[in-house]
């Protein structure tokens, strides 16, 4: 039985059962195929940040109402704030430990937090995604394979089947507390999303 994966990286071994793929879109490689670069890396935060929420170790508030942004000025003002409430005491694997990492102070705001995680110009959303990789081929599940043309491979079929249910019980909270706190919850995706997509090219 492989270590015990943080619950964002299970989400992410599933993937393709539950973001958008198209081809006209920018995408991002994930295990057992590729879905749009931007939906994935901003749900994968936001599924990051619930579930510090869930564990105690970070809360969030809501600064203003969600509205499009046609213009953003140094990243835009943030739709969300988050505050730390208590440190892990030793690092914390995946995307839920890189954002502990990465909040430099006990409060801010989502999309400052976001982008301290240095993402690529390049691939923002691969920046999102290599910490699920690095947690899931720590523990033998996942590799990329191939020389030119390369993909992610689930290494462990058996084991990451025997996490399906626990995947299907996540996929099931998130939807709860998305109609549970509405405006809350799609503040911070929207920041998640936004600073994913400002990323690209930014440099």
């Amino acid at each position: 039985m492989p270590q015990a994966l943080t619950d964002t990286t299970i989400r992410y071994l599933f993937a393709t059962t539950w973001l958008p793929t198209d081809p006209a879109e920018r995408q991002v490689r994930v295990p057992g195929g590729s879905t749009i670069g931007v939906d994935t890396g901003g749900n994968l935060l936001h599924a990051a940040l619930w579930n510090l929420r869930a564990q105690g170790l970070m809360e969030f508030e809501q600064r203003r109402p969600v509205e499009h942004e046609r213009v953003r000025v140094m990243g835009g003002r943030p739709f969300s704030g988050f505050r730390v409430l208590r440190a892990t005491g030793s690092p914390a694997p995946g995307l839920e430990g890189a954002l502990l990492a990465a909040a430099r102070a006990d409060e801010g705001d989502v999309r400052e937090l976001v982008r301290a995680l240095d993402l690529d110009d390049r691939s923002p959303w691969g920046t999102v995604c290599s910490h699920c990789f690095r947690e899931a081929h720590s523990a033998g599940l996942v590799a990329v394979r191939g020389r030119v043309f390369k993909k992610i491979v689930i290494t462990d079929p058996a084991a990451v089947e025997a996490m399906r249910e626990r995947h299907d019980e996540l996929r099931a909270a998130r939807g709860k507390y998305l109609d549970a706190e509405p405006e809350l919850t799609g503040a911070v995706i929207a920041d998640c999303l936004r600073v994913v997509a400002d990323a690209f090219g930014a440099s």
